[in-house]
């Protein structure tokens, strides 16, 4: 595929009162098979709604496939991806002020589950282009307090697993794998989830794997997942057995079985679901990336955008969303007004991030807003999150921008009206540049 000339590039900007390129509806994601559907209906119609152990069917098949699909022996159906999370933390025992090191690019609910445990997160830099954590960076920061890490797989790229596990091993560190957006995403032939001690991943609408809202936990450690399930889940009480009936249980573990928990049951419902998706997640990841190579070779030649390449060569990403980097001074307008012309064609693009989680005002000890779990436990430490720098993360919010990339059926002509919004814009860049000096002459 080439950039196309065609006339629609020189015509009148749709933000600027033009047509836009594209003007289809949204396409609909995630989609569930018949198969799938009818199998919701019936438990529906059977009134089945709670999935409290391995003794429901359905929650027994999306465990077992889960842990099976990772490299795994165990895997934990959850109500959510933060639930995911805090079960593998909770099933590492990191509590009581650990330092739990992460990245400052990622989704919130990365670090939130670690200050939900009683923990500390710290921050290392990320890899300017793909934002993921940066090894060299963990290494520079690690201190007598790190107790473990907390590797993102941003935007379905694997992070480099590798590297992390040398490190965790010299520091004799517990690893948990952030996978909520990389479902079936590889480092070097290997499905990310299966590194780590404990890995979570969110399984809601937007995801490889997606319910309307659940998550999981995969582990190799059969102790982190009957620990997890005493703090996350339906152990056994009265009339409802749960966990405590699966084969297994430890004795050492039955004096722990109370309704203290978190309830992060995942229901049949999601269940079933997520399993549908799990038969095609491969596949849709492939089209997904031979959407972007399509899109990569439409706009090569484009001066203002490109695509950063994967960390690694020949690892496998899930493309949850696409990286774009943006060269604001060859484009000669802001990024702002860059995307405000793409929108109104017709190609919806974002910034993931307003800025680096760590410098959220409520991670400050001195926020004095509604209050939060984590300020005192700041104070106590005398840490300030919001003063680590992270330069590198700052330069991937401002020189990047994201699309959505969730096109699973595959259609060349689909990618092609992107390119087209693409060329567009970039041949009426001195037009924007005129917009530009209009909005700030106002």
């Amino acid at each position: 595929m080439t950039v196309t000339t065609r006339s629609d590039a020189a015509v009148r900007l749709a933000l600027l009162g033009g047509e836009p390129v594209r003007n289809e509806a949204p396409r609909q994601y995630p989609v569930w098979s018949a198969k799938s559907r009818a199998h919701v209906a019936r438990l529906l119609e059977e009134g089945v709604a709670l999935g409290l152990s391995k003794h429901q069917p359905d929650i027994r098949a999306l465990e077992e496939a889960v842990a099976e699909f990772f490299g795994v022996d165990w895997g934990l159906g959850t109500s959510t991806g933060n639930g995911a999370l805090h079960a593998a933390l909770i099933g590492l025992e990191l509590t009581a002020g650990d330092e739990v090191m992460t990245s400052p690019y990622t989704y919130g609910v990365s670090i939130s589950c670690i200050l939900q445990n009683n923990c500390l997160p710290t921050f290392a830099d990320v890899i300017e282009g793909t934002g993921l954590i940066d090894p060299v960076s963990v290494r520079e920061r690690i201190t007598p307090r790190t107790r473990a890490l907390l590797i993102p797989h941003i935007f379905g790229n694997p992070a480099d697993m590798t590297a992390l596990m040398e490190i965790a091993a010299e520091h004799d560190l517990k690893v948990i794998e952030d996978g909520s957006q990389a479902h079936g995403a590889k480092h070097r032939g290997r499905r990310i989830g299966g590194f780590g001690d404990a890995s979570g991943f969110s399984a809601n609408g937007v995801k490889p794997i997606a319910a309307t809202e659940a998550g999981f936990m995969v582990t190799r450690h059969e102790d982190v997942y009957w620990k997890a399930i005493v703090s996350t889940q339906h152990a056994g009480m009265g009339e409802l057995p749960g966990r405590m009936a699966e084969e297994g249980f430890p004795d050492a573990l039955r004096d722990a079985v109370d309704a203290l928990v978190y309830t992060y049951r995942l229901t049949p419902v999601s269940a079933a679901l997520m399993l549908g998706c799990l038969e095609r997640v491969d596949p849709d990841n492939d089209v997904r990336r031979r959407h972007l190579a399509l899109l990569s070779e439409g706009i090569a030649d484009l001066p203002s955008v490109s695509f950063p390449p994967l960390l690694h060569e020949g690892d496998e990403s899930a493309i949850h969303q696409v990286i774009v980097r943006y060269d604001a001074e060859a484009a000669g307008i802001s990024k702002e007004t860059y995307l405000k012309a793409l929108n109104a064609e017709g190609l919806y693009s974002y910034v993931y991030l307003p800025r680096p989680v760590n410098k959220a005002p409520r991670l400050s000890p001195e926020w004095n807003g509604t209050r939060v779990m984590w300020t005192d436990n700041l104070r106590r430490a005398s840490y300030d999150p919001t003063q680590v720098e992270v330069p590198h993360a700052e330069n991937q919010i401002r020189d990047h921008f994201n699309l959505v990339w969730n096109y699973i059926d595959y259609d060349p002509d689909f990618v092609q009206s992107m390119v087209d919004a693409f060329a567009k814009v970039e041949g009426n860049l001195e037009a924007l540049r005129a917009y530009e000096r209009e909005q700030a002459s106002a």
